[in-house]
């Protein structure tokens, strides 16, 4: 299972809400200016850019005329200004979002798109529960129109679970394994050699099942395949057909690995993880790929990352968003009393 942090987007609306909210320091031109030293600041994933890119873009706007060289303007041209001057206006409506003011409006403009690989169905369904946080702009790996040749469990369940067509050849090698003589060891093997679905015993698990009477004139045939048994009529069209992909769908286990396409606003992003993060008691591959989220977002979103875990507090210190927890206001300022008690105490001991 494995998790990637596709693109962030954003920060200029993010900036210019905070300015537009204050009534204050807006106008196009400041607004087109924040634009381009966001366009210099980052790269095509919305990461911090490096010195050559962030040069190789302000060439760019100057031989555009998007800006000069002599304008005024907040693009200097100079790396570390202009990364400095980025992260600056980042930290204010950081502030301003997810520290003391709590305008979490803000947030809601940064969008951040990630693809997981291999997470396991049920979890995805898990993490679709919050599909309107998402504003549904979710893309999951499709079963009806992709080519699955086989029910691949996710890397969570791989030592936990074994499918029955796993089982199917677990069985066959332990027939060919505890054969007790030469003759026996050699049937064994011509079974597991020739045969998908017949068990060395050729009772169990056969390759194909009969329903109904021989005094009927018609048996339905069911005939295994990976995702189950499936009626003859549907197991003998070709894999490419929709309609044996709609079948096969329905017999595929919740614990398939399976691959997705999230995009979802910062501000969404954070009750996400406060709701599935490895301090809650949500299924343990889903906490695990949100830690792994949680990790990248730390290290690649400007300013806003290291405190994605984080939650201000009224006690003026930041904490993780899990720890923290809902006092009534008389237990608020009982803790305010012996504070100021402690406070008061060392000042006397000092």
């Amino acid at each position: 299972m494995n998790v990637h942090l596709y693109k962030v987007s954003g920060y200029e609306e993010a900036i210019m809400s905070l300015r537009m909210s204050k009534g204050k320091f807006y106008s196009w031109d400041k607004a087109q200016d924040i634009q381009d030293l966001v366009y210099v600041c980052t790269d095509s994933r919305g990461f911090l850019a490096g010195e050559w890119e962030h040069h190789s873009k302000y060439e760019y706007l100057i031989d555009k005329k998007v800006i000069c060289c002599n304008a005024d303007t907040k693009v200097t041209g100079s790396y570390k200004e202009d990364i400095a001057e980025f992260q600056r206006l980042l930290g204010l409506t950081m502030n301003n979002a997810m520290g003391e003011f709590s305008h979490h409006t803000l947030m809601k403009y940064i969008d951040i798109s990630f693809f997981t690989e291999g997470l396991h169905r049920g979890a995805q369904d898990d993490l679709d529960a919050h599909a309107i946080a998402f504003n549904n702009r979710i893309t999951r790996f499709s079963t009806r129109l992709a080519e699955i040749p086989e029910a691949k469990l996710s890397e969570w369940y791989q030592d936990k679970l074994i499918s029955f067509h796993d089982a199917h050849h677990i069985i066959l090698s332990q027939g060919i394994q505890y054969a007790k003589n030469d003759d026996e060891k050699e049937l064994a093997e011509l079974v597991a050699a020739n045969s998908e679905g017949i068990f060395h015993d050729g009772t169990n698990m056969p390759e194909e099942l009969l329903i109904g009477t021989y005094d009927e004139q018609e048996m339905l045939v069911y005939k295994y395949t990976p995702f189950g048994y499936m009626l003859d009529k549907y197991a003998n069209m070709s894999p490419k057909s929709g309609l044996y992909k709609d079948v096969a769908r329905g017999g595929m286990p919740i614990g398939m690995e399976s691959n997705a396409l999230w995009k979802i606003d910062l501000f969404n992003l954070r009750y996400v993880y406060h709701m599935r993060s490895k301090l809650t008691k949500a299924n343990p591959e889903l906490k695990q790929m949100m830690e792994m989220l949680a990790d990248q977002i730390e290290a690649n979103v400007p300013v806003f990352g290291p405190y994605f875990r984080q939650v201000y507090t009224d006690t003026g210190k930041w904490e993780h968003t899990n720890k923290v927890r809902t006092v009534t206001k008389e237990e608020y300022e009982m803790l305010q009393e012996i504070k100021n008690d402690e406070v008061k105490r060392l000042d006397q001991e000092g």
